[in-house]
């Protein structure tokens, strides 16, 4: 009697079961024969290397080619028909997926027709007077490890966000999904920015959080309400930011305080101490770095919080943006594991956001790739900012990085890729995914498990 039950299912829409611990799948006359090749067992091959004094030889790696199936059944001139459609004709073949439902649970392999198929009947007697049909299939597997049932996680990031202003007076207006708020003064508190989201059809009351200060909210809105937060502020009047040059040195005007001259030729040290002698900014508030044109400034604290500034020290004054808003980053986590005796890739989609990160730990493989055991334990990826969704595939057989309009994805990661799979049997690992971006931005993981046999090697 079968232990297991077998079934064939057709990318056609039709399903059949072919063998069962019970006699029921008997009545489609469509059975499996008792001596089916290739399902239990794919070939492969140990390749060796042997110098010219060595004994013997050393394994350098193996060679699992595609598994070919050998499947003989049993069927009736009535059933000839539709197993024939199964499996589709040439120009039209048919995937047909063969689960097997055993005592690990079902695991599958997708096959193709790789071979005409063999129709002989019993003793050569005529289909019509025996009234049965042996048909032997010779099929690929397109993959030629079973697949077990796949695990899906997702989740969805919550609205976290900032608003900046650099203004002395006037009004602004915040959006949300596509619809703006009234008026709201500069210098607002938390309340007043709150209630004027709240009035908002794409919020409504309840379903915004706003704290902060004048100048600098925090604004939370839930998964329930996608959507991401902008910012109009052009009827803003800027706090003033000036550089008055002088014959041998500068100043620096930041609001209504203005550094102690800045000799020309000044590192970006020495102008990072000087505005931090400003009551408005203070040690740590604001950082200066160099570039090709000048100096960049960012600040922390004082009129100018959250915004970065380019200062060009052969001119008078310096730009600035009067009002930004930044998405802050959420972290969820994620479950790996691997139970199988076959290396596991996760497979991630992201929806359009800032930024993501997502995790490609080493798993103590580093050394496959010449990096210092460890160096990767919790490495993570950052994409750039997405606008469509974007499908990560780490198994390297696959394209790795695909837009939802099949554009050059890859090109905007400067060749960082996914390099490490989960190994085989490893227990449940927890893993961090971080997003800057809407609300309403998901994530979703695969993992596709697959195994070498059938049944059992848990």
């Amino acid at each position: 009697m079968a232990v297991a039950t077998i079934t064939l299912e057709s990318s056609n829409g039709d399903s059949v079961v072919v063998s069962a611990p019970n006699d029921e799948f008997l009545d489609d006359d469509i059975i499996l024969d008792t001596n089916p090749d290739g399902m239990y067992d794919t070939g492969f091959t140990v390749r060796t290397s042997s110098g010219a004094f060595e004994h013997g030889g050393r394994i350098i790696g193996e060679s699992v080619p595609i598994r070919e199936m050998v499947l003989p059944f049993w069927l009736t001139p009535a059933s000839r028909p539709r197993f024939q459609r199964l499996w589709g004709t040439p120009g039209n073949f048919h995937k047909v997926k063969w689960h097997y439902d055993g005592p690990s649970g079902r695991r599958s392999l997708t096959l193709k027709l790789a071979k005409e198929i063999k129709y002989t009947t019993q003793d050569g007697f005529d289909a019509a007077i025996s009234d049965d049909y042996h048909a032997v299939v010779t099929a690929l597997a397109v993959n030629p490890m079973f697949e077990a049932a796949e695990d899906v996680q997702e989740w969805v990031n919550p609205g976290n966000f900032t608003v900046y202003l650099a203004a002395t007076s006037g009004t602004f207006t915040l959006g949300y999904a596509g619809e703006l708020t009234g008026l709201i003064p500069y210098n607002a508190n938390a309340a007043t920015v709150q209630a004027a989201l709240e009035a908002l059809s794409t919020l409504g009351a309840g379903n915004v959080t706003v704290s902060g200060n004048p100048g600098h909210w925090t604004v939370l809105t839930p998964t329930s309400k996608p959507g991401m937060l902008t910012v109009d502020g052009t009827s803003l009047a800027p706090v003033q930011l000036s550089i008055t040059l002088g014959t041998l040195n500068f100043t620096i005007t930041v609001g209504d305080q203005t550094t102690a001259p800045i000799t020309f030729g000044s590192s970006a040290t020495s102008i990072q101490q000087a505005l931090e002698q400003l009551g408005n900014i203070g040690t740590g508030g604001v950082t200066v770095t160099s570039t090709l044109f000048g100096f960049a400034l960012s600040f922390m604290t004082g009129p100018l919080n959250g915004f970065l500034v380019a200062l060009f020290t052969g001119r008078s004054t310096a730009g600035i943006h009067i009002a930004r808003v930044v998405p802050n980053p959420n972290t969820s986590y994620f479950d790996l594991w691997n139970p199988t005796d076959q290396d596991l890739w996760p497979e991630w989609e992201f929806d359009p956001a800032t930024y993501w990160k997502f995790p490609d730990f080493a798993f103590g493989q580093e050394r496959k790739w010449g990096r210092t055991v460890g160096q990767d334990a919790a490495r993570m990826i950052v994409t750039p900012e997405l606008t469509q969704l974007l499908s990560v595939m780490s198994d390297p057989m696959m394209d790795t990085y695909v837009s939802a309009d099949l554009s050059n994805a890859a090109g905007l990661f400067n060749g960082v890729e996914p390099i490490y799979a989960v190994p085989p049997y490893t227990t449940t690992v927890t893993v961090p995914v971080v997003c800057a971006g809407p609300s309403g931005a998901k994530v979703t993981l695969r993992q596709r498990r697959f195994w070498s046999a059938e049944s059992g090697l848990e």
